[in-house]
């Protein structure tokens, strides 16, 4: 079994898109409630409304992504820290945060792992980028690890398209090392082949309205230096 954590409905697609279409599994969506876009999309102006609105077409877009990568997948319907006034790169009193999504998630995943008939595995971003929800994902499973790693191995995958920008993949990555103190991690790297990159592009593509630009394969690779061509890195959290 292998389980996709992602903070919003496009993070496992553009982060771990590849492995995730090789592997199959499960997407758990966790802020799935938002009123972001990046694409210039005519919107209620009416605040409730513009919510809903944009909770749909992201839902949309995700279902179309899943449905192509045979990934079955669950909305747990949180709220972006948006909805409540906090700035999604503020990271102040981000404990709350662990706190709510914690008592939403341990839940739902120990009734997973508990249905699993064989070994799983567990996807969590690394918060390379600094996006509260993010931080509060990693931070969630830190939190609950000891639970959680008796039924699965963790792994943290690298954020994109953040971890494009070298200085803030190293910040992200160095922060990540600050919270699984104890607790080595080992880098994996994924090498796309050509035909790979052409079809996590097109993945990428099923969620138009979080592009504001046409989007280009290099934004979708971290800045790593360990490949010369398009690739995804995720670490394995070793248990103390």
């Amino acid at each position: 079994m292998h389980l996709y954590l992602s903070p919003h409905h496009d993070d496992v697609c553009f982060s771990l898109g590849h492995l995730a279409r090789r592997q199959g599994g499960e997407l758990i969506n966790l802020f799935t409630r938002s009123d972001y876009v990046a694409a210039p999309l005519e919107l209620p102006n009416d605040g409730r409304a513009k919510i809903e609105a944009v909770s749909r077409i992201r839902r949309e877009e995700d279902l179309r992504y899943s449905l192509a990568c045979g990934l079955s997948r669950h909305d747990l319907g949180l709220e972006e820290p948006s909805l409540h006034g906090i700035r999604p790169f503020d990271l102040r009193g981000i404990e709350d945060e662990v706190i709510v999504l914690g008592e939403r998630l341990l839940p739902f995943l120990q009734e997973r792992l508990a249905s699993a008939v064989s070994e799983a595995a567990l996807y969590c971003p690394i918060g390379i980028g600094g996006h509260r929800d993010h931080v509060a994902t990693m931070m969630t499973i830190r939190r609950h690890f000891d639970l959680i790693r008796e039924g699965c191995t963790v792994f943290l995958y690298e954020d994109l398209p953040y971890a494009s920008h070298p200085a803030v993949r190293e910040t992200g990555i160095q922060r990540a090392a600050r919270i699984f103190e104890g607790m080595p991690l080992s880098r994996l790297v994924i090498r796309l082949p050509r035909a790979g990159i052409r079809r996590k592009m097109e993945d990428v593509g099923f969620y138009p309205s979080q592009h504001d630009r046409p989007p280009k394969p290099s934004r979708y690779t971290p800045a790593s230096e360990v490949a010369p061509a398009v690739h995804e890195v995720v670490w394995r959290v070793e248990g103390a």
